[in-house]
């Protein structure tokens, strides 16, 4: 009688010794590759508005008065601008130094990224998740932006992580700790992380299922928020004038429907690019949105990460942006890390059934992220505010003259700029009061009655025009110019005030 010798089970394959090492250095790789896309001429140009007011408020002696300069300007919460005041008592108040602190908190996000998915997920995953991540255009169009948008994508790296590891241990002191500390300075980072936030606490609900855990882990729940509570309590008052006065200081720059479908799609992408690029950055979210999809194609772990950390999420944060009435896509940067992780999944998933279509899907995405990087480089030449300004503080007379902004809210990138003799300004050196409390309408800019009555009493006035950042109407003056100078889409007027 002849005895069938049973094959041994095969032995998974072991990745090569070279590509364990590509996967032990994934932070390295991410970081290297996130450097190698930042456009470093960028660190000098000019500061747009909303940079302007970062430096502005580092000019405060005291904490107190930067928190309450935030509270009047700002529809945001203090931490990111609490720590811009404090590297700057260190490295100087400079475009250049300002800047570097968003590009080490993005350097931050993309090390703790690669490092959380070398662990968790498989090599393959891991790789095109944090690569992704490193080259995605919303991150690398932030990178160099005097805002806390990379610092709101570090700590919502850091939320993610600390989620994932309540999840795992949700009656662990030690997780709640970390999960609570974390979402707390996500909160008073950025007020959108509530869509993250309130995806979280709907996931949790299903923690609640076995009636034997249900009261531990209520409880340690309510420990998470209260911490939660208490770190926020003392920015509350501040929260509620900022609702107070957003009606006036905030508008609906929605065109329609469509704003929000290409928000949708650009949570790797970022803004729409006009013109022929619009071809090429519609591929390429397109083909994100499609490994994002794959996602739950993935193995059930990888795929659980993927529904935790992107489809819950990006569902409340869209939620919250329709009710907002707000389409800017830097608010879908809440959702990057998550949307990179499902990625990653999605493209191992597809691997598996259509190598062809994985591999084809991540070309576009990683080409076209590259190629609308290159048509987002701005063609304004650098330093226009500073020679424009300084040909104010060259001719200016202060008993005379009145420098007048359009938009308004340009002011403070003047004041910043200048260093003549301190002139009269017409603009809106603080939101709250030039648009809430006189009631100026911020879409609309100046009326004429409105310029000509800033302008009453004074011999002259220099007129800013900007189109950098902003499309907004001219207001024909009935005076006669005599001078005018162009930097760009920056432009300079000066009128001689006769009665009209």
């Amino acid at each position: 009688m002849h005895h069938k010798t049973l094959a041994p089970p095969p032995i998974p394959p072991h990745p090569s010794a070279a590509r364990a090492a590509i996967i032990r250095l994934l932070p390295l790789w991410g970081l290297l590759l996130m450097l190698a896309l930042v456009s470093y001429p960028q660190l000098s140009r000019d500061l747009w508005t909303d940079e302007a007011y970062t430096l502005s408020y580092t000019s405060h002696p005291t904490l107190g008065a930067l928190l309450d300069d935030v509270r009047k300007n700002e529809e945001t919460p203090p931490i990111y601008f609490v720590s811009v005041w404090l590297w700057s008592r260190v490295f100087g108040d400079s475009e250049v130094s300002i800047r570097a602190l968003s590009m080490l908190y993005g350097a931050g996000a993309i090390l703790g990224m690669a490092e959380y998915v070398r662990r968790r997920l498989e090599p393959e995953e891991a790789a095109v998740a944090a690569l992704v991540m490193a080259a995605a255009p919303l991150l690398q169009s932030y990178m160099l932006e005097a805002r806390g948008y990379t610092m709101t994508v570090l700590l919502t790296v850091a939320c993610v992580v600390a989620f994932e590891r309540l999840y795992a241990q949700p009656e662990s002191r030690r997780a709640q700790l970390t999960y609570a500390l974390s979402a707390a300075a996500l909160l008073l980072t950025s007020y959108f992380s509530v869509a993250l936030l309130a995806a979280h606490w709907l996931i949790s609900l299903s923690l609640l299922r076995a009636p034997s855990t249900r009261r531990g882990r209520l409880a340690g729940w309510a420990l998470v928020h209260l911490i939660i509570a208490a770190c926020a309590l003392p920015w509350l008052p501040s929260l509620r004038y900022q609702m107070l006065v957003a009606p006036a200081v905030t508008a609906n720059w929605s065109g329609g429907p469509r704003d929000y479908y290409f928000m949708a799609f650009g949570s790797l992408m970022g803004n729409v690019r006009p013109g022929a690029w619009l071809v090429v950055w519609l591929a390429a979210a397109a083909a994100g949105f499609t490994l994002m999809l794959a996602a739950a194609l993935g193995r059930r772990a990888a795929g659980g990460i993927a529904l935790r950390a992107l489809a819950l999420p990006a569902a409340t944060l869209m939620l919250m942006v329709v009710m907002l009435h707000v389409v800017a896509t830097r608010y879908m940067i809440v959702i990057l890390p998550g949307s990179a992780i499902a990625a990653g999944v999605g493209f191992a998933a597809l691997r598996g059934r259509r190598p062809w279509l994985a591999w084809t899907l991540l070309a576009l995405l990683v080409g076209g992220g590259l190629l609308v990087r290159v048509a987002a480089e701005p063609s304004d030449p650098m330093g226009a505010w500073g020679r424009l300004s300084d040909r104010v503080a060259a001719e200016a007379d202060p008993a005379d003259d009145l420098v007048i902004f359009y938009p308004p809210w340009d002011q403070r990138i003047f004041e910043y700029y200048y260093s003549g003799p301190e002139l009269p300004m017409a603009g809106a050196h603080h939101y709250d009061d030039f648009y809430y409390s006189q009631g100026h309408a911020l879409r609309q800019t100046w009326t004429l009655p409105e310029a000509l009555a800033a302008i009453a009493g004074h011999r002259r006035v220099w007129v800013f025009y900007d189109q950098l950042h902003h499309q907004v109407p001219p207001v024909r003056l009935p005076y006669r110019q005599i001078g005018h100078w162009q930097e760009g889409k920056l432009e300079l007027f000066l009128y001689e005030v006769t009665p009209p």
